[in-house]
């Protein structure tokens, strides 16, 4: 049995070169840092788009234990915008990431070499 697909947006301010991308989705009631994976269940990434007013590397990220001091932060996978444009990637096979304490986390850093505004979205599956 599927799940339903979360959609998770986020973009950056444009005034920064490199940072941690403020999630969003229509279940959050304000932008988030990172996205806990419920105790017990796996989120499937089906896809990931970005756009961006310029060259862009986002990068998606995973954490054993988002409760630590500092979060021992591992990259998953990396998005390269070369310069202005949008790039999409669908996935036949999604990414998976598994929570089992329930402490498991994802979020998207992002760099520049020069500040512009860029958006990044997911579909996450969480079965």
């Amino acid at each position: 049995m599927a799940g339903e697909l979360l959609i998770i947006t986020g973009e950056t301010d444009g005034s920064a070169t490199s940072g941690e991308v403020p999630l969003d989705s229509d279940l959050f009631h304000s932008k988030v840092k990172y996205f806990r994976i419920p105790r017990g269940c796996k989120a499937k990434i089906w896809f990931k788009k970005a756009s961006g007013e310029g060259e862009t590397l986002f990068t998606l990220e995973y954490t054993h234990d988002v409760t630590a001091e500092p979060p021992a932060w591992k990259p998953i996978e990396h998005m390269k915008l070369a310069s202005k444009g949008e790039l999409s990637l669908d996935k036949r096979r999604p990414v998976i990431v598994r929570s089992i304490t329930g402490k498991e986390a994802i979020h998207i850093t992002w760099s520049q070499p020069t500040a512009a505004k860029a958006y990044v979205e997911l579909g996450v599956e969480i079965e």
